[in-house]
């Protein structure tokens, strides 16, 4: 046997990166990247007298699909004598690791465990069993539950014994680990077995009264709810369990309803992050504690534009105000302690009119000539007297104040033409042409009708002929319709201990769009033609239309075998046939328009640990 080391490639699939922890004695992980999908899995080689048995619970296991279960995707043995398991990489935390940070509410030690059964009753619908419940098989990731280790961690610690009362041993796993979340202390099945490896960290063991029944848990929970409380003591109670749940779904519904898991509301309070509370914050750490804020633009000193000015652009400056400044200083003394610019004094009546054509207006009552004048000597320098109008009166149509700035007036309207009516009436001339000319084109015989021509039927001429036919049919009309698979049986099904093989129920696999996800056979020996149990095994996909169809492309994870392409359901017209590989494509002579099709299989591809054929995904365009 070979060593395995970081870089080894398995069965030329998957390759090596480092070793993951374990708590089984008999296994040793990996982290792993699958070469043909693509994807992280994880890689676990079991050995001693219970591998074979780890595999063929492992390979049952493969059956159940549910997110909260870490799906087995592979197992078999390698030329080299390596028995392995693949599965999907193990995420989250332990129960073990929750529980060293503090004991668990019990709220959500009813979420995580009702998750936990919610998981293994699928399984059990399946007849299949964990029979290995602990701690360590149990991860909260986010909002989500994953049980781990179905099939491989019960193969490897219960070997010849895995099958005696399965389900009831699930059931009082399920709620020793909900115990073992409010307590610290585990009331299962012995965990310093064999199985274990030896440096696992093993929890406390519970108290056992003189009677040989678990200490009760409303003796270590203070309030907690008794239908909880009998719930663990009908289940460990000194006759064994046998008035206690029978199964994972009993134990589902004694949690029910419970509320949404959480790794941060699971853990006990004191360590529980903080809130961030409101920082204040002073105005010298805000000004990088000097004290001064920020210089800012003052009132005054900013120039009120209208919309002309704004519309015009920064470089249109009316005449006789100063090139604005891209670097502004504020400088009070420039602008000294100002009394307001009053309005001109008044005249008998307007002087004339701006650049915009409005009136200049008169000076307010009360201020004779010399006052105004005292008053205009005093305006700013930055702003030289020619810059203002006549009259007082901003040549953009405001008055300035010292204190308020411009106080600007709405831009003067411009004359001309409203081109609104134009145009609306312009559209509507042209929707009116437009349903004239829609009507004509409907209600007009089209030219390519012919509507005394016999009902004759149609022939191909060949090229380099004039007007003489072929006398052979045309090919098939394509319909417009895209095939798009609506369902799929399979065809040629065998019973086997009233179980039905070669699992139809994961047939959807083969055409959900998802080529991590595949359908595969049951594992057969001996013989690539099904072990000589059948001929062959069909898989008959039924379109939501008929359809056109040109190409078949199968995605598949097992190359070899033989398939072919049927147009219907067994029995039908052969389109194609090959063998498989990774992308096997099936290019068809011409389109062919069908509601259904069918993919025969007569041999299987061979694998390490038999024939098997896996199935990715079906593709017809």
């Amino acid at each position: 046997m070979s060593t395995v080391e970081p870089g080894s490639v398995l069965v030329e699939r998957y390759r090596l990166s480092q070793q993951a922890t374990t708590d089984l004695a008999a296994a040793t992980a990996w982290e792993a990247h699958d070469l043909i999908l693509d994807r992280e899995v994880r890689v676990t080689l079991v050995t001693g007298p219970y591998a074979g048995d780890a595999l063929d619970a492992a390979r049952r296991a493969a059956l159940v699909t549910d997110p909260r279960l870490a799906r087995v995707l592979d197992a078999g043995s390698d030329a080299d004598g390596h028995k392995y398991v693949v599965t999907e990489p193990h995420t989250g935390t332990t129960l073990t690791e929750v529980i060293s940070s503090g004991l668990v509410d019990e709220q959500q030690a009813r979420a995580i465990v009702g998750e936990a059964a919610t998981a293994l009753g699928v399984a059990h619908a399946r007849g299949v069993h964990h029979t290995a419940l602990r701690p360590e098989a149990v991860r909260v990731d986010g909002h989500q539950v994953r049980v781990t280790g179905l099939g491989l961690d019960g193969g490897l610690a219960s070997g010849d014994t895995l099958n005696v009362k399965p389900a009831q041993l699930d059931a009082q796993g399920l709620v020793a680990l909900l115990y073992y979340a409010m307590t610290a202390r585990w009331p299962g099945q012995d965990l310093e077995a064999d199985w274990i490896a030896k440096d696992t960290l093993i929890p406390l063991p519970a108290q056992l009264d003189d009677s040989g029944a678990v200490a009760p848990l409303s003796t270590l929970v203070p309030h907690v709810d008794a239908d909880i409380d009998a719930l663990v003591g009908r289940t460990f109670d000194a006759s064994g369990g046998t008035e206690g749940p029978m199964n994972p779904d009993d134990v589902t519904a004694a949690l029910q309803p419970w509320g949404e898991v959480s790794v941060v509301a699971s853990l006990p309070g004191f360590v529980q992050p903080e809130p961030e509370e409101p920082r204040r914050q002073s105005v010298a750490e805000a000004f990088g504690g000097e004290g001064t804020p920020p210089v800012r633009r003052p009132v005054t000193g900013r120039i009120a534009r209208t919309d002309e000015t704004i519309a015009a652009g920064v470089g249109n400056v009316p005449a006789g105000y100063p090139e604005p400044q891209n670097e502004y200083t504020y400088e009070p003394q420039a602008y000294g302690q100002h009394a307001p610019v009053p309005p001109p004094p008044p005249e008998s009546g307007p002087t004339g009119y701006d650049q915009f054509g409005q009136p200049v207006a008169q000076a307010q009552p009360g201020y004779d000539q010399a006052q105004y004048a005292q008053h205009a000597q005093q305006a700013p320098q930055q702003y030289p007297p020619q810059s203002y109008a006549p009259g007082g009166v901003d040549p953009n149509g405001g008055y300035y104040d010292q204190d308020a700035g411009f106080a600007t007036q709405p831009a003067p309207k411009r004359g001309g033409v409203n081109p609104t009516p134009i145009v609306l009436g312009l559209v509507g001339v042209a929707v009116v042409a437009g349903l004239i000319w829609a009507v004509n084109a409907v209600l007009s015989p089209t030219p390519d009708v012919i509507a005394d021509a016999p009902p004759t039927p149609s022939v191909s001429v060949s090229a380099g002929t004039e007007g003489e036919g072929s006398g052979e049919p045309s090919a098939p009309t394509e319909t417009e319709a895209r095939p798009v698979i609506d369902s799929a049986t399979l065809l040629g099904t065998l019973e086997w201990e009233g179980e039905t093989i070669d699992h139809p129920e994961k047939v959807e696999l083969a055409y959900d769009t998802d080529p991590a996800t595949f359908y595969f056979t049951t594992t057969y020996q001996g013989k690539p033609a099904f072990g000589g149990f059948k001929d062959a095994l069909g898989m008959e996909l039924r379109l939501r239309e008929p359809a056109s169809v040109s190409k078949i492309e199968l995605l598949t994870n097992t190359p070899g075998g033989k398939v072919q392409i049927l147009k219907g359901g067994e029995g039908g017209e052969v389109l194609a046939e090959g063998t498989f590989s990774n992308t096997t494509t099936f290019e068809l002579p011409e389109p062919v328009v069908s509601d259904s099709f069918t993919i025969w299989i007569t041999e299987l591809p061979q694998v390490s640990d038999g024939f098997r054929l896996e199935l990715n995904e079906v593709v017809l365009s």
